[in-house]
């Protein structure tokens, strides 16, 4: 049939274009192993421009204090999400430095990294098979008593035996058979499988059911505690909440502060937080209509 060929060939274009791309990590041969605990970030002067020239970040320096939990926000574009994904060492800045607990990040064991640093997207990003497979897949040799453990954490038992088959239950190709709050459910146990120093959560904006939505709210609550949480913030409520706010524009920058003093400040934090109150009342009156 015509339109699976189409099909057919949109996703070969993507595999090559993949397959094209060059690998901008190279792992050290004598990695440096993270101390455990929450660990300080510090960027200084990172820079960084997509294989297209175009410049994401243009010398980004910030601080992060051990056990903070912090926000990034900003406009679409202006260079947060590239940020984290720095962070995780998707690809390393073209200059300046990333510090986890005083190491350079390029410095870092690959293993290290990797138990110490948790990226939770916003789709989750699941996997075709069951629960428990795609809570486990967050540490190599995890047993169904840890996914068990992990999900206790998070007070999130009540919710796996409302399920058809409890951990035995099908998430579908890309989680399709949950739903979007529950897809970001299991990428949170994921993440609390293995325990991380830093959990950096990228925040979804989807639509969420109120019930689900409660049970989100508490655990992320509980995964952030005694962790260093850095949340590229969609929300309003996030951004406030947070023991410091980074302030993205154009791969810089350009206000740090708590919510209350950046609001006072009357520069591009208070312009977002006006913008989002707006969409916080639009979104309410749309709510009471439908109701």
């Amino acid at each position: 049939n015509f339109d699976q060929t189409q099909t057919a060939i949109a996703g070969w274009r993507k595999i090559l274009a993949v397959m094209d791309i060059r690998s901008e990590v190279v792992e050290p041969v004598d990695g440096v192993t993270l101390p455990a605990g929450p660990l300080a970030i510090e960027a200084q002067g990172v820079r960084y421009s997509y294989a297209d020239g175009k410049q994401a970040l243009r010398g980004v320096d910030l601080v992060v204090e051990a056990g903070a939990h912090v926000a990034i926000v900003g406009e679409t574009g202006c260079g947060k999400t590239t940020f984290a994904k720095l962070l995780t060492r998707l690809a390393d800045p073209d200059g300046g430095v990333i510090l986890l607990g005083g190491v350079d990040l390029r410095r870092v064991a690959p293993e290290s990294r990797r138990s110490a640093v948790r990226m939770v997207p916003q789709d989750g990003l699941l996997f075709e098979g069951t629960l428990a497979d795609n809570v486990a897949y967050g540490r190599s040799g995890a047993t169904r008593r840890d996914v068990e453990d992990a999900l206790e954490a998070l007070e999130l038992s009540d919710w796996v035996r409302s399920l058809p088959r409890g951990l035995d239950t099908q998430v579908g190709q890309r989680g399709q058979a949950l739903s979007v709050g529950e897809a970001q459910l299991v990428a949170l146990a994921r993440a609390q499988i293995a325990e991380p120093a830093i959990l950096i959560l990228d925040e979804a904006t989807s639509a969420v059911d109120p019930a689900t939505e409660k049970v989100l709210a508490g655990a992320l609550e509980r995964i952030s505690a005694g962790r260093t949480t850095v949340t590229i913030a969609h929300r309003l409520s996030t951004a406030e909440a947070a023991d410091l706010v980074f302030v993205f524009d154009e791969g810089r920058v350009v206000e740090t502060g708590a919510h209350d003093a950046l609001v006072a400040q009357e520069g591009t934090y208070a312009a977002l937080y006006r913008s989002w109150l707006g969409n916080t009342r639009a979104d309410a009156i749309a709510g009471d209509a439908r109701r």
